[in-house]
């Protein structure tokens, strides 16, 4: 006998991994220990992934299929090497790799974020949804995506990432070689990286002051035409426990 047919309804295709995520990802940290240990629930998921036609679902579904699919696969990435590596940047060809399967079909991580999310659904909070298992990655978000929910939950995801000084967002009145100040905000290289689709139809600054919190945004209203702009480092260390 063959694999049974799929769940019928989006939230069946996707609890494998919304149980995974509400267990052992908490506050954005993945607890790869436990992860590893329940690897057969994952697994199960991505046996279903791959036979899933994105063709045949609505744009929300496709958009949260392609997120929920891309933050699986990087977790079974990740626990292929762990608890022997401290980023995923010591594994070779991490997002080349063409082993990932939806449909039917083989994808790389990079194939699935540039080609298909980025260059079909011209949606820009997908940078806040999709993580690349790293710290200064937005959260993992502790649930799947679902079409009845997407526009909130990638709203979150946002505010969450901007609302975090850390690595998200930061605003400073910083002195100069003279004595000058400036009006700084940081940002995520996030924003840098893939500054065209957050200033696609207006300006990077436009686009994020949609989602800071109150003071960040009114600070940078005050600041106006003074404001400057840099990025934050990036951490690449591994966001487990």
């Amino acid at each position: 006998m063959g694999e049974p047919a799929p769940p019928a309804t989006e939230s069946g295709i996707h609890a494998p991994l919304d149980g995974l995520l509400r267990a052992f990802v908490h506050d954005g940290v993945v607890d790869y220990g436990c992860l590893q240990a329940h690897e057969a629930q994952l697994d199960t998921y991505l046996r279903v992934v791959a036979r899933i036609d994105p063709s045949v679902l609505s744009r929300d579904r496709q958009i949260a299929l392609w997120i929920n699919a891309y933050n699986a696969f990087t977790l079974k990435l990740i626990l292929s090497r762990y608890p022997a590596i401290a980023s995923i940047k010591e594994i070779p060809r991490r997002w080349e790799r063409e082993e990932w399967v939806v449909g039917g079909r083989r994808y790389s991580l990079d194939a699935i974020e540039h080609e298909i999310l980025r260059r079909e659904f011209h949606e820009p909070r997908i940078h806040f949804a999709i993580v690349c298992a790293s710290k200064s990655c937005p959260d993992l978000a502790a649930e799947a995506y679902l079409a009845a929910r997407l526009d909130e939950q990638l709203d979150r995801a946002a505010r969450g990432l901007l609302a975090d000084s850390r690595k998200g967002a930061r605003v400073a009145r910083e002195k100069g070689l003279l004595g000058d100040v400036h009006n700084k905000l940081y940002l995520s290289a996030i924003f840098k990286w893939f500054r065209e689709d957050f200033a696609r139809g207006g300006s990077l600054v436009d686009f994020v002051k949609g989602y800071l919190p109150a003071d960040a945004r009114t600070f940078v209203d005050v600041a106006g035409g003074d404001l400057a702009l840099d990025f934050l480092d990036y951490d690449w260390t591994l966001n487990g426990e």
